[in-house]
């Protein structure tokens, strides 16, 4: 299943043509463990054609495989977003993109009504972009938690609507 974005393509996880996408992010440096999960959510999610959720699909711009996007389960009406951008993409505005292209996508067509994002305090780029792209800092949901180190942000329908206007 890969789906079709206004810039953007999210395509299944294949060996041959994702070979390197895959050991770039497993080699990875990072400040959690995140980066070195996304290699075995591209395996495990490989075969998986009966849905979008708990899946994990390469971002791929002119069949170019640039970055990682994983949407979780849908919880009611709500789901988390994890993306990442190889280190030679990164600056050019392909996660904006990614989240931008993402959240319009699910909230028009798979009737979701929020979308989160786990962000790591330190990533400062990641921070701006979900800023950048109308998502706001759940400061409740993140005071409520015993987070270690770990920013929510989130973004719902009646705010993205009224910002899109």
């Amino acid at each position: 299943m890969n789906i079709e974005l206004e810039s953007i393509r999210l395509t299944r996880y294949q060996e041959t043509k994702h070979k390197d996408l895959k050991e770039d992010f497993d080699t990875g440096e990072s400040h959690s463990n995140f980066i070195h999960q996304i290699p075995s959510r591209l395996e495990t999610s490989k075969n998986n054609n009966r849905s979008i959720y708990q899946s994990a699909f390469v971002v791929e711009v002119d069949d170019i495989p640039l970055g990682y996007l994983f949407i979780s389960s849908r919880v009611r009406d709500e789901v988390f977003l994890e993306y990442a951008v190889l280190k030679k993409y990164r600056g050019l505005g392909y996660g904006s993109l990614i989240v931008s292209e993402v959240s319009d996508y699910l909230f028009q067509n798979q009737n979701i009504k929020a979308i989160r994002l786990d962000i790591d305090p330190s990533n400062k780029n990641s921070i701006l972009t979900a800023e950048a792209c109308g998502y706001n800092l759940d400061e409740e949901e993140f005071a409520s938690r015993n987070y270690t180190g770990r920013m929510q942000f989130i973004k719902d329908s009646t705010y993205y609507v009224s910002k899109r206007r």
